[in-house]
């Protein structure tokens, strides 16, 4: 197969890698920026193009597009336009309208898209989804998720006021963070039924423009019956993860190095929690990159159905926008997600 990589910033080579890691080498690379292009070539041996009509003429199998997510659109419909079948980052496009042309256009034409999902490849996640099934723990009740970096620290390459976080029409701090929490808390738990959300600035020393927020805050009423809240900045330093389900009979905790879980047995306070690692085999944090590659093209082959089709991504991304929605209205949203 031959691959078309559409941006060479760090996750563009990280998706570089992935096809290496997968046993593919045949791979073409588009970026505006000559130095990121040259790199992309020396490091991990991708054939440099001038731009992505010279690109998708030579008919590549497989287009990954890395770009900032204002740039997803345009990059989208180049590549419905030439029927070359594609992988987008999150999110998948920047509003609704163009999400419906996107789809709209991909039907038509009959093209594979692969909205990005990452979440749902960690080997944690792929556990603690095992865990819920068996029950062991009984019914989730709460779960709590709170992740932060500091927007200088995320690209510490380069200006973080010259890149798309400093701009929320190029897509802002938290903007392509949060599908991924909606990613994983929707596959746990299914639809939402409600939210609430409080997006601000809160860092008088971050210098972006008024409408990036460095925080978000959203409470999630789940169809399920879990009580959901998500929090996502981008000032908090030093970089954290931590997340937390709360069931009837235990609860799970983990970050991006480990699982613990607790399951109830007797009245615990005021003494220590019986809290378990729980075991995984040569866990590799970027091994979720890399099946997540592999589960679209094995999609793209029709030997998997894709987990976040872009109609269900649709929906990840109304989502987001509702949380911006009850933030600027000061009101909790009442939605029910669709579940197919």
């Amino acid at each position: 197969m031959k691959f078309l990589i559409v941006g060479c910033g760090s996750m563009g080579r990280r998706r570089a890698r992935c096809l290496h890691a997968l046993g593919h080498r045949d791979i073409m690379a588009v970026d505006i920026q000559e130095e990121r292009l040259q790199r992309m070539a020396s490091e991990l041996q991708a054939e440099p193009c001038g731009d992505l009509e010279v690109a998708l003429q030579k008919q590549p199998d497989f287009a990954l597009i890395c770009l900032p997510p204002h740039l997803h659109y345009d990059a989208l419909l180049r590549c419905i336009a030439a029927r070359v079948p594609a992988f987008c980052e999150s999110p998948l496009v920047m509003t609704l309208e163009q999400a419906d042309e996107v789809i709209a256009r991909s039907e038509e034409a009959g093209v594979f898209l692969a909205p990005s999902m990452t979440y749902l490849h960690n080997p944690i996640h792929l556990k603690v989804a095992e865990i819920l099934r068996n029950g062991t723990l009984g019914r989730p009740l709460a779960a709590v998720s709170h992740a932060g970096q500091h927007v200088a620290d995320w690209h510490p390459y380069e200006d973080y006021r010259l890149f798309y976080a400093s701009k929320r029409a190029e897509g802002g701090m938290c903007f392509d963070m949060l599908p991924h929490e909606f990613h994983l808390f929707t596959h746990l738990f299914g639809p939402v039924k409600a939210l609430t959300c409080m997006a601000r600035r809160r860092c008088e020393t971050i210098e972006t423009d008024p409408g990036a927020c460095d925080v978000y805050d959203v409470l999630l009423d789940m169809a399920s019956g879990v009580s959901l809240m998500v929090h996502e900045d981008m000032f908090q330093r030093p970089f954290n993860v931590y997340r937390r389900i709360m069931c009837e009979t235990g609860a799970m905790e983990w970050n991006w190095h480990a699982l613990r879980v607790c399951e109830y047995g007797a009245s615990q306070f005021p003494g220590s929690a019986d809290w378990r690692t729980v075991e995984l085999k040569a866990y590799d944090f970027e091994q979720m990159y890399v099946a997540e590659i592999g589960h679209a093209l094995n999609s793209l082959r029709g030997e998997e159905v894709y987990g976040m089709p872009p109609r269900r991504e649709r929906d990840i991304l109304r989502l987001v926008l509702a949380c911006e929605a009850s933030s600027a209205s000061g009101t909790q949203l009442e939605l029910q997600e669709r579940e197919d």
